[in-house]
């Protein structure tokens, strides 16, 4: 088939999408997969997959940014694997000649694996990947205290923590006024997997409110300018702006 190029528009970052934009990218990838497939030779199916969970409780979840590379053990050139998209959950190779291949998938943060498939392959190849580090926690929400402890129980070090305001927080001695103060944002996100015992992870945490003292205003109504200015500095106030006007008893 002819594979065409669709409509292309120039975004700048931060704007978002329009549904028109995205419909042109799926008709795109559509056609791509469809001129993939047309080109002859054989497909294979990768389906690529992560385990979420632990015990009896555990499930495995599609890893769409893995990256599957086939190479023929005979003569021929090396394919890389179209990733999922739309509905679909396997990555696909395309143009594959009848023998054997070696596929390699990776993905960061975990543990590479190697392949051997004979083609013609009618089912999927399916590979679980498992993590070569530590999956970062959700922190949104929690007590900077509660996070940094949470980080450190997992083995991950925050080497960044700073407030709304972009003012840099200390993590050895946290501040009275940001111990329960809410994390908002981190980096990498949740899930992400970073090395164990040097993974790093930054976080922004809501600014921390200052209560600036008050004291009652008391009644100033018939003290000379000297007498207000008394009681106001018992109270750590002083006269500001002060206007003069007669009265009837100073005519």
């Amino acid at each position: 088939m002819t594979l065409t190029t669709p409509s292309l528009a120039s975004v700048t970052a931060g704007e978002p999408v329009t549904a028109q934009g995205w419909n042109a990218i799926v008709t795109g990838l559509t056609a791509l997969y469809d001129a993939v497939i047309a080109l002859g030779g054989e497909t294979l199916d990768v389906a690529v997959t992560r385990t979420v969970g632990t015990g009896t409780t555990a499930t495995t979840e599609p890893l769409p940014t893995a990256d599957v590379l086939a190479e023929p053990l005979g003569e021929g050139h090396s394919v890389r694997a179209l990733p999922p998209f739309g509905t679909r959950t396997a990555h696909l190779l395309g143009g594959l000649t009848n023998g054997t291949w070696r596929v390699h998938i990776q993905a960061p943060g975990f543990t590479a694996e190697i392949r051997e498939v004979t083609i013609p392959h009618t089912e999927p190849l399916a590979v679980t990947l498992t993590t070569d580090g530590v999956e970062t926690p959700d922190l949104f929400g929690l007590g900077m205290r509660g996070a940094l402890d949470k980080l450190r129980a997992l083995g991950i070090d925050a080497d960044l923590v700073l407030d709304t305001t972009g003012r840099e927080i200390s993590r050895v001695a946290v501040p009275a006024e940001y111990v329960d103060a809410p994390v908002l944002a981190q980096l990498p996100a949740a899930g992400a997997v970073v090395p164990s015992g040097t993974g790093r992870v930054r976080m922004v945490v809501s600014s921390a409110l200052r209560r600036e003292p008050v004291v009652t205003m008391p009644s100033l109504a018939g003290l000379t300018l000297s007498e207000a200015q008394q009681a106001l500095g018992k109270l750590g106030l002083r006269v500001g702006t002060t206007t003069f006007r007669e009265t009837a008893a100073d005519q």
